[in-house]
């Protein structure tokens, strides 16, 4: 019998030591796998029988190593670094688009405008002169329709990738719900699903990347995720996000609940920030521009209506058409007849340039902020915050990354395939399978020497 209970034990050593063997060899396979979570067999000393005599080792499991904390700390991390990520490639775009300082942006042209109209004060008559100043005028309109268009077009990008997120959302969500199926499945054999709950947890992490998820865990193994205090997924059924037109916000996407049509409340994560963007922080610059442009077109044409064109006669002309940055315009008229540019202050005096005088002096003129501020300040104004908010911007993404590094050292750390490590499990299980199948052979010398005896 004790001889009986030997050998059972060392098989079970044996079996041990190699299903030991077996998942080191699936971690070392995975040492470079994303998202792969090293997993370790938990050994146990099987209970002594009537005998007292203790019956081997066997394995109670094989458990994935992770580190939950540390992942809820990375998601949260994670949605700030999306959201912050969306806004400094944003505002990187509306920057650029400025172009200032530069010899193509909005400040030259203004300067350009008005320098042409000091010009033309000095030779109200020559129509050199005159083209000129409508030739600023068309410089300075069509720079300021430009960076309104590129405004509208960076939020156009912006509208077209919540779209394009709401989509991968979707298709997250279904597959974190189709992972909870099956690792409740598995999990009922009582295999672990290690490498399922990797998959999902892969999932969660660029799901927390797109949106402020919150991940409620179950212990039959399944996971809920919420986004906005709604179900995104619950336990295999997944909540599809629709996108809806909006006309009364230029037709860009709303995102709601298909089972309900209610909004879907995204507070972080690259979606929340590409809508911040697209609804909130470009409008607002964009309104900027269109105040300034307004201002200037209004302006303008007061003083020119005032004045009188070439023939003396003439008076009452526009300069600008349009209302905003966005649309404004040399007036038609203008540029098809120079004659029109009402440069004098009196009438029948084609050679006072006194009205053209008091357009260039508009440049230093506080007519905007409550009369406080040129078109030069105000602009300078803007340029300023926009350069604020990306330097804001891009530091807060580039805190936010150095975390997620930091945190996924700490992740790597835990969860990590450190070969070293794995070496020297390998050397010691081996080791021990060699112990058992020598406990073996010494048991079946016993065996053979007490069958001689007995023959």
């Amino acid at each position: 019998m004790a001889i009986s209970i030997g050998m059972n034990s060392a098989v079970r050593a044996l079996l041990a030591q190699q299903q030991a063997m077996d998942v080191i060899a699936h971690n070392v396979a995975n040492v470079n796998t994303p998202g792969y979570s090293r997993q370790v067999v938990r050994l146990a000393a099987v209970a002594p029988g009537d005998l007292g005599v203790g019956n081997g080792v066997e394995m109670v499991g094989i458990e994935r190593v992770r580190n939950m904390f540390v992942d809820f700390q990375w998601r949260a991390a994670a949605h700030s670094a999306g959201e912050y990520s969306a806004r400094a490639s944003s505002l990187r775009m509306a920057e650029l688009a400025l172009g200032e300082p530069g010899d193509n942006g909005l400040m030259a042209a203004m300067d350009g405008f008005f320098n042409a109209w000091r010009d033309l004060a000095n030779a109200p008559e020559q129509s050199a002169a005159r083209s000129a100043v409508v030739q600023a005028g068309e410089t300075l309109a069509f720079t300021s329709r430009r960076i309104a268009r590129s405004f509208t077009d960076i939020r156009g990008d912006a509208d077209t990738r919540v779209a394009g997120a709401a989509g991968e959302v979707n298709a997250l969500a279904r597959e974190v719900a189709a992972l909870n199926l099956r690792i409740i499945t598995v999990r009922a054999t009582g295999d672990p699903a290690s490498d399922l709950s990797d998959q999902r947890d892969v999932a969660l992490d660029r799901l927390s990347q797109l949106s402020d998820v919150r991940v409620m865990h179950h212990e039959s193994g399944q996971i809920d995720v919420f986004v906005g205090g709604r179900a995104l997924v619950q336990g295999a059924t997944a909540n599809v996000i629709e996108t809806q037109r909006n006309a009364a916000n230029h037709d860009y996407v709303d995102l709601v609940w298909a089972s309900d049509g209610a909004d879907v409340r995204v507070a972080s994560g690259e979606i929340g920030g590409l809508l911040h963007q697209r609804d909130v922080d470009l409008p607002a610059r964009l309104a900027d521009l269109d105040t300034l442009g307004a201002q200037l077109i209004a302006d303008v044409n007061a003083v020119h209506a005032a004045g009188f064109a070439l023939d003396g006669v003439t008076t009452g002309t526009a300069f600008f058409s349009g209302t905003g940055a966005s649309d404004v315009g040399v007036d038609g008229a203008l540029s098809a007849d120079l004659s029109l540019l009402a440069t004098a202050a009196l009438a029948a005096s084609p050679g006072d340039g006194d009205n053209a005088t008091a357009l260039a002096a508009l440049q230093g003129t506080p007519s905007l902020t409550g009369g406080s501020e040129t078109y030069g300040a105000y602009f300078t104004g803007v340029v300023t915050r926009l350069g604020v908010s990306v330097r804001d911007a891009q530091g807060v993404s580039r805190a936010q990354t150095l975390t997620l590094s930091h945190l996924e050292q700490l992740r790597q750390s835990v969860a990590g395939v450190n070969l070293d490590e794995e070496m020297v499990n390998m050397v010691q299980f081996q080791r021990g399978y060699q112990a058992a199948a020598q406990v073996i052979q010494k048991i079946d010398e016993m065996l053979d020497h007490l069958f001689r005896m007995a023959g």
